[in-house]
């Protein structure tokens, strides 16, 4: 008799879109893909969800996340959905998703049980295009419906809960009024918003969300943003639901197809809709006017006479700048983002803490195009060192030590694999000759089945090793370790906005500490490298992995150290 093949293993992903729709969509969605898995004779080995998870985007779902990191690390064969729209309801995603798929050699299945080709792919891709404006158009229709009606559809805001048993009912919270309209006669009396945010976060007062997410961190820290409102955003002082006025379909929300991130437009005055509901009044009328009056006159003495801030454009903007996401302030350890821009249009970093919720006194901001051409001025110096190399050398070696222990461990645990691969085999030769079941061996199949999981587990964990590494002792290390460090620092001299440019950067460097101090003084900072960066074969490749290892190289101006120290 033949010997019996090895079943096909099969993860399962189900999601639904909104709040609005039951939880019981998952249970649904996974109990129809565990039959389709039963009639297909596939072992189910995950299951990824994804609650309340829109299918137009990816980064914020974290089922699906988790199920490509499965797929690129082959830990099944199948995946079953119950319709491809559960994987993404975008064409050009799922026609992409096909073909990560079919490099990582795993099928996709849906309720028919029948493996998805490119020609399924398409006509659902062909569905989806049709079906999405549709299914908007009825969205919104019935949003707008259920706001003629006075009620609101979206989430509810600071000063207000759901009224239970009604959707989209509000109901007064007293104790957040009480802080509204604290804000507001603040601003009256001539108080700015960063000093009224500055006070509700020392006095520990719940900030806005705070009691819709118990686990939020920073619960009680106040952003003077959420009271003035962003560039889209109303604030406290602008929201006219305070006067009990509802405002709808002001603005629309699209996503960015390079970015994947949304963005906020204003839509024309004629599509707006005011509905009235004295119910939800908070703010008094000559309150209302007053705030409105002092913050109209402080935009024009601010901005000049219509009052709309003149913006000069940041280049780079965002990520795009190497040193955005790696800096970090010296004082509290927070963040540091792009607050404003030099006269040159470059960008300038702050402390978030300081500049957005006044919880940290570094308040200077910082020339990053300044910041980043010292730095690469000291990188220089230091990473070609005499110095720096041999030390770059010794520390490589002590890697390299842990690599081959690791190396030693994954050479037995590969040959216990084929050990126990081979036992079952034979086992299961046995069984499907005999004429009977012997109990023995079924379960001595089981344990060796138990077994091969731990030890591939184990091997997963150790990863794939270091073949594509020079070796410590390789005569070339050092004509290699000053061929990438030299590259970095020209790279950064001649396009330090290039993606590859950026990207190794942030290989090597894990983040920038940049201490304070006094107006028109030199930059004071300490950079923390990935010293394992510099050990791989290459430093520009997108892929090149941060591991744990990060090593302190002292860059102050006036400091000079070349001290190296290990965290």
């Amino acid at each position: 008799m033949a010997i019996p093949s090895q079943k096909k293993r099969a993860a399962i992903y189900a999601r639904y879109s909104s709040d609005m729709q039951k939880v019981t969509s998952i249970d649904g969605q996974l109990l129809l893909c565990r039959k389709v898995a039963a009639r297909n004779s596939v072992d189910v080995v995950g299951e990824f969800l994804d609650a309340a998870k829109s299918g137009l985007t990816e980064d914020k779902r974290d089922g699906y996340q988790r199920l490509l990191e499965g797929v690129r690390k082959q830990d099944f064969d199948v995946i079953i959905v119950e319709h491809f729209d559960r994987l993404s309801r975008d064409p050009a995603t799922i026609q992409r998703l096909k073909q990560v798929f079919e490099f990582h050699r795993v099928e996709l299945m849906d309720q028919k049980g029948v493996y998805a080709t490119a020609t399924d792919i398409s006509i659902a891709s062909l569905y989806n295009t049709i079906y999405k404006p549709q299914l908007a158009d009825k969205v919104r229709r019935g949003h707008d419906n259920a706001v003629s009606n006075g009620r609101i559809p979206g989430s509810y805001a600071y000063g207000y809960r759901p009224r239970p048993g009604a959707p989209g009912e509000r109901m007064i919270e007293e104790s957040e009024a009480k802080i509204v309209r604290r804000i507001f006669i603040e601003y009256t009396s001539g108080r700015s918003t960063r000093d009224i945010a500055a006070d509700l976060t020392r006095e520990g007062v719940p900030s806005p969300g705070a009691t819709r997410h118990k686990n939020k961190a920073g619960r009680t820290t106040w952003n003077h943003q959420c009271i003035t409102g962003g560039r889209h955003g109303r604030g406290i002082i602008g929201n006219e639901l305070y006067i009990g006025e509802i405002h709808w379909n002001v603005r629309s929300t699209i996503l960015n197809p390079e970015t994947q991130k949304k963005q906020k437009r204003r839509n024309p005055e004629e599509r707006h809709i005011i509905v009235q509901n004295a119910e939800l009044r908070i703010v008094p009328q000559t309150l209302w006017d007053k705030v409105q009056k002092v913050r109209s006159e402080r935009a024009i003495h601010m901005f000049g006479p219509t009052g709309k801030p003149r913006r000069r454009p940041v280049v780079p903007r965002n990520n795009e700048h190497p040193l955005a996401g790696v800096l970090r302030c010296g004082v509290c350890n927070g963040h540091m983002r792009i607050a404003q821009s030099s006269r040159n249009g470059g960008p300038r970093a702050a402390c978030a803490n300081a500049h957005q919720r006044s919880t940290c006194e570094h308040t200077r901001s910082f020339d990053m195009d300044v910041l980043l051409k010292d730095v690469a001025e000291k990188m220089e110096v230091r990473l070609l060192s005499r110095k720096a190399i041999e030390e770059a050398m010794r520390a490589w070696k002590e890697e390299r030590k842990s690599d081959q222990q690791k190396d030693s461990e994954r050479s037995n645990l590969e040959r216990r694999r084929h050990v126990l691969n081979t036992e079952i085999e034979r086992l299961s030769y046995a069984i499907a000759n005999s004429r009977r079941k012997p109990e023995e061996l079924v379960k001595r199949i089981d344990e060796c089945d138990a077994e091969r999981e731990t030890v591939e587990e184990r091997l997963r964990l150790l990863g794939n090793g270091g073949e594509n590494v020079i070796p410590f002792d390789h005569p070339r290390f050092g004509e290699r370790y000053c061929s990438e460090a030299k590259r970095l620092v020209t790279a950064l001299k001649t396009n330090p906005k290039a993606i590859e440019t950026r990207v190794a950067f942030r290989n090597l460097v894990d983040c920038i500490i940049v201490h304070p101090v006094r107006k028109r003084m030199p930059y004071e900072y300490t950079p923390y490298l990935n010293a394992a960066a510099l050990f791989s074969t290459q430093l520009f490749p997108e892929n090149c992995p941060k591991t744990g290892n990060i090593s302190t190289l002292i860059c102050y101006d006036n400091v000079q150290s070349e001290k190296s120290v290990s965290s």
